[in-house]
């Protein structure tokens, strides 16, 4: 095998034990929990969460069958499930790990569209429990091709809850700095119940507020933030 072929290989497999380190790391998640996986189809990922004895759930993917036919213990759904499915659901999620946003998908995550879409993945959870969005910066041809963390991490704390970022290196090694590599929010959402309603209500109010295109407006913020520390 080309040798940076296998370096990029073995790369790839220590973020993804670090992801799960810091996915199953925190208060109430470990086995047994419920965990709702939406659009991410990492068939390493999923496998080492089954595998320590978490309940997975797959939505949102495009190959479901393939993907439930190479993980059995996982419940692999094909497209968004309903969220009214959820919302019926005696106990909610324990964790819930959606996508950073895609540029080519949706322009700015700061939509009405894009904010009550992650109100329904929030509406998920069970009081108390936790969402956490993953993201990297990928690049095509220089250009990067996610939303920023500084995006992202506006996006989630507009909703009310304990926040925190953890950054990857791309060497494997977990870092806490918001600029190396691959990222993960995470938001603990207060341990009250909200209703589903009362997660939209908040959705659209904060896209009322935050700027229409997110990446500017996240641009324009880290350029001051350089400047008063110029």
């Amino acid at each position: 095998m080309d040798s940076s072929v296998e370096q990029n290989l073995q790369k790839s497999a220590s973020v993804v034990t670090e992801i799960v380190r810091c996915l199953v790391g925190r208060r109430g998640v470990g086995p047994g929990s419920r965990v709702l996986l939406c659009g991410v189809s990492n068939t390493e990922l999923i496998h080492e969460l089954t595998s320590l004895g978490l309940l997975v759930t797959c939505t949102d993917e495009e190959d479901a069958d393939s993907l439930q036919e190479m993980i059995p213990e996982a419940d692999c759904c094909e497209g968004n499930s309903p969220r009214e499915q959820f919302d019926r659901a005696d106990a909610g999620f324990d964790l819930v790990v959606v996508p950073a946003a895609s540029k080519s998908e949706c322009g700015s995550i700061f939509s009405r569209a894009s904010m009550m879409e992650l109100a329904g993945r929030l509406a998920c959870l069970h009081p108390g429990g936790f969402l956490v969005q993953l993201g990297g910066s990928c690049t095509a041809n220089g250009v990067g091709t996610k939303h920023s963390l500084e995006c992202c991490l506006r996006q989630v704390t507009a909703f009310p809850g304990r926040s925190s970022i953890r950054s990857f290196a791309g060497s494997g090694r977990l870092r806490f700095s918001r600029r190396s590599g691959q990222f993960a929010i995470s938001l603990q959402i207060p341990d009250e119940r909200m209703s589903p309603f009362e997660w939209d209500t908040l959705a659209m109010a904060a896209a009322e507020f935050l700027p229409s295109d997110c990446c500017q407006a996240s641009a324009e913020r880290v350029d001051s933030e350089l400047r008063h520390a110029a």
